[in-house]
């Protein structure tokens, strides 16, 4: 297990009995350590929502622009998305990093909530939708959020 929580992978990545789920480039050592969460939920082959997560592994910033809007399109109203690439440290060939995923998610209007070490070589942010297409900036230091009334507030 990845990190030093004492939580299962599949807890923190947020697997729920009951859940639609489809994942994407799902590597063998992930899969094992999710194989008690996986008995418990509903594995789709395609992206047809509403999903109640969906779990892309991805290498190429390419690749994952092509696929984004159609994961963000098929998640359920109160579904998550997360985007898993390889880390820095894992020596695989990569273009992506957090910052990246971040940024491809946040133009497709969704807002990142977490991050997690998926495995050795994994990392993964979580998506979801904004609640009702308010915009949102994160930065270190404050949160703002705007309102046609109001304008701009801290949170």
């Amino acid at each position: 297990m990845a990190g030093y929580s004492g939580k299962s992978l599949g807890d923190k990545l947020g697997l729920k009995a009951g859940m639609k789920v489809y994942f994407k480039n799902l590597p063998e050592e992930v899969q094992k350590e999710l194989k008690e969460h996986i008995k418990e939920i509903k594995i789709v082959k395609t992206v047809k929502g509403p999903l109640d997560y969906l779990h892309v592994f991805e290498k190429e910033t390419k690749e994952l622009k092509k696929q984004f809007p159609k994961l963000v399109e098929n998640l359920a109203e109160k579904g998550m998305i997360w985007i898993s690439w390889p880390k820095g440290s894992s020596k695989v060939p990569t273009d992506l990093n957090e910052n990246i995923v971040r940024e491809i998610g946040l133009e497709l209007g969704i807002v990142d909530v977490k991050v997690c070490a998926v495995s050795e070589i994994w990392s993964g942010l979580k998506f979801y939708k904004r609640k009702n297409n308010i915009p949102y900036i994160k930065s270190y230091n404050c949160s703002l959020i705007y309102s046609e009334k109001s304008g701009w507030k801290t949170k």
